[in-house]
């Protein structure tokens, strides 16, 4: 074989391979929830997870990455609508234990996965709505009990809010 024929085969091999060009699946959106509860209970000594502002980008998908930073503005350095950590539920994870209890793919470029956030003295089931972002799966909505969209009520609030500078 000469080499000409055997870089074209390494670099096929290559793309297919590649995790940019990989079909999302269970499994890779299963590995990247166990990645972001692994920031929890926070370290208070350690560097501090902040998924609604510096690490948004490895969690959330533009359009929610968006919605963030125009609470914040319309906050106006006050508390907005965000006010505990979307992951937890909380505004203090300490005691946090969290546990993926399954993962639905929802479509060919989506998965629910379903965590069960324990505490000391409860338990929340919340459903992140993922999505593939570059290649990656990033959140784009959250759910649990009464909240069927957080994403929507975050928007609303942004929505009223603005009305309200006006």
């Amino acid at each position: 074989m000469n080499r000409t024929a055997v870089w074209i085969a390494a670099a096929c091999l290559a793309t297919v391979a590649s995790p940019v060009a990989a079909t999302p699946d269970a499994a890779s959106a299963r590995a990247f929830v166990k990645t972001l509860y692994s920031h929890y209970p926070s370290n208070p000594n350690g560097m501090t997870f902040d998924p609604t502002g510096k690490n948004a980008s490895k969690v959330f998908d533009p359009g929610m990455i968006a919605a963030f930073r125009e609470d914040s503005r319309l906050a106006n350095g006050e508390v907005g609508f965000i006010d505990e950590d979307p992951l937890c539920q909380c505004q203090d994870d300490a005691g946090l234990k969290s546990k993926v209890v399954s993962v639905t793919m929802t479509g060919p470029n989506a998965a629910d996965v379903v965590v069960n956030l324990q505490y000391p003295d409860a338990t929340l089931a919340l459903t992140l709505h993922l999505v593939p972002v570059h290649g990656a799966w990033r959140i784009y909505d959250l759910s649990t009990g009464d909240v069927k969209s957080y994403r929507a009520d975050l928007l609303k609030a942004n929505k009223e809010a603005a009305a309200q500078h006006h």
